[in-house]
């Protein structure tokens, strides 16, 4: 940690050298020493013998995360703090800032974290006037291959947070930041997303408080993934549900392969739910767009009850507002395919989805309408 108090009660940094020992935990008031080796930013330590609630042990790359954000929010002219207790017992943002009046808490999770509590952090940040930034360390967000990526649930909570539609990964010792921006989820915890990396003094803060630019250059990931569900015998591996979407697509579809190649592009936000597009947009169509004409408002708040479509709604302090961008978006995708058009406040069903003839005309038809997919997301970009 970086601040300790002094025997008068005072609050010092580790990072200013003309204060001298004695130096106490400010939460459990135990001694504590400062480490400060060549290698690494002056901090302190408890002793290995010390019970104190506030988290202990920090690796070097934490400590230096920290020092980084803080010396980058300095040279925008803001001043941040290191390590800011708050009111809650036992709770410190690992760096605090004011900025534009208002209070920001940015957030270093290097550990594995569960859903649940990352959004306990985050609402109680949010319940205390206080937004909430998370940045990962490269392990929680892993690169396995060209636009393709694992991380866990709570990396999607920490994106429905705030306003950046993007994973912030902070790497201390190049004193970089990979900015990771999801386009699908293929399959439980494989995300295909794009990925931009650079240095961290050539963004501000205000960077993170605006939606990133929408990008769509990996078609060819996007026409891998439509080929892998019209080819491969697993397409439901890890969809929950299981046999009620699969009855769907029995009911309308000879067979899954040949699924209509409108349905399972990855329109923004597709991300609010659970599992590839191409399940959640199957469900959306026939359980409720196809039943009967409706306002947007509506056909959110069915979305929201259907027993099949619900359990795929990420959980979320903004995901409400992904949820409606979501199926907005996807409407949008299928008034472009001429499938639905909007008429009086009210969105209707134009003409049916049919399957197609075979896997293999299906798949040519992907490969045709991928032109018209990328058209359309540039619009949206302009």
């Amino acid at each position: 940690m970086f601040n300790a108090l002094i025997a008068n009660g005072r609050a010092v940094s580790s990072l200013d050298p003309t204060i001298y020992p004695p130096y106490y935990c400010p939460d459990c008031g135990h001694e504590v020493h400062l480490r400060n080796k060549s290698n690494t930013r002056p901090h302190f330590v408890h002793s290995r013998s010390a019970d104190c609630r506030l988290p202990g042990g920090e690796s070097e790359e934490h400590t230096e995360g920290k020092a980084l954000l803080a010396s980058w929010l300095k040279k925008q002219n803001l001043s941040p703090v290191i390590e800011k207790q708050l009111p809650e017992e036992g709770r410190r943002a690992d760096v605090f800032v004011q900025w534009t009046g208002r209070n920001v808490a940015l957030e270093i999770q290097r550990s594995a974290i569960d859903s649940p509590q990352l959004l306990t952090r985050s609402r109680t940040y949010r319940e205390k006037g206080i937004l909430p930034l998370w940045f990962f360390a490269p392990k929680l967000v892993q690169r396995k291959n060209a636009g393709r990526w694992f991380w866990n649930e709570a990396v999607w909570s920490s994106l429905f947070s705030g306003y950046f539609n993007a994973v912030p990964v902070l790497m201390p010792s190049s004193r970089e930041l990979l900015i990771v921006q999801p386009l699908f989820e293929a399959s439980p915890k494989r995300i295909v997303a794009c990925a931009l990396r650079f240095p961290v003094g050539d963004i501000k803060l205000e960077y993170f408080f605006t939606p990133a630019q929408l990008s769509f250059s990996f078609n060819d990931k996007i026409l891998a993934h439509k080929n892998s569900w019209r080819f491969s015998p697993h397409q439901f591996t890890g969809c929950e549900k299981y046999w009620e979407s699969l009855g769907i697509y029995t009911r309308h579809y000879s067979h899954i392969s040949m699924h209509p190649a409108d349905l399972g592009w990855p329109t923004p936000y597709c991300y609010v739910f659970r599992g590839p597009p191409l399940v959640w947009q199957t469900l959306l169509f026939h359980r409720i767009i196809h039943q009967k004409n409706d306002t947007l408002n509506n056909i959110l708040i069915l979305v929201q009850k259907d027993p099949l479509l619900a359990p795929l709604i990420r959980s979320g302090l903004r995901a409400e507002v992904y949820l409606r961008q979501a199926v907005w978006h996807f409407l949008q995708w299928l008034k472009v395919r001429k499938t639905v058009y909007f008429h009086h406040g009210r969105w209707h069903l134009k003409k049916d989805l049919l399957s197609e003839a075979s896997a293999e005309k299906g798949w040519s038809q992907d490969q045709s309408i991928a032109g018209i997919f990328t058209a359309y997301i540039k619009k949206l970009e302009a």
